[in-house]
């Protein structure tokens, strides 16, 4: 028992390091094009949001690719907006913390650093609104299109 444990934990543990060397370089480039599984990847540093390399079955129908396609424009389309609003708000951050020290204050409280968040949070709430909005309507899509692959699967098993 102990040596199968030991086996299932080596072969995840060089799962895991295969999956995150793979995902951790910007051009990831398989030996093949089909593997089993989804692999994540580690969290981008500005946008927080880990990489997916979505599976991709060797015989992929019409309805599975169109899928896995929307999926990856749906990853590709939320990274763009965390990257760039998170790269915003760390500047904009930085600029709000400088001008404080600028009036003396070396050290910055909660309830100062609060100002600066309700001023970032209102002035990019229509952002955030629309976002929200589009997200919604894009997991609808992506929901709806795994329904129609899962039940095509199961119509022409």
């Amino acid at each position: 028992m102990l040596n199968v444990t030991s086996l299932r934990y080596k072969h995840c543990i060089r799962y895991l390091t295969e999956s995150c060397r793979l995902c951790s370089t910007k051009t990831t480039t398989f030996k093949n094009n089909h593997q089993s599984h989804d692999i994540i990847g580690p969290p981008d540093p500005v946008s927080n949001l880990r990489p997916i390399v979505f599976a991709r079955s060797v015989k992929e129908t019409y309805l599975e690719k169109k899928y896995r396609q929307l999926k990856e424009d749906t990853q590709k389309w939320n990274q763009e907006f965390w990257f760039k609003h998170n790269t915003n708000f760390i500047e904009e951050r930085k600029q709000f913390q400088e001008l404080l020290k600028t009036q003396g204050k070396m050290t910055l409280t909660a309830d100062e650093m609060s100002v600066f968040y309700k001023q970032f949070l209102d002035k990019n709430w229509q952002s955030h609104f629309n976002y929200n909005i589009a997200w919604y309507k894009r997991n609808i899509k992506i929901i709806f299109l795994g329904i129609a692959v899962g039940i095509s699967k199961y119509k022409y098993k």
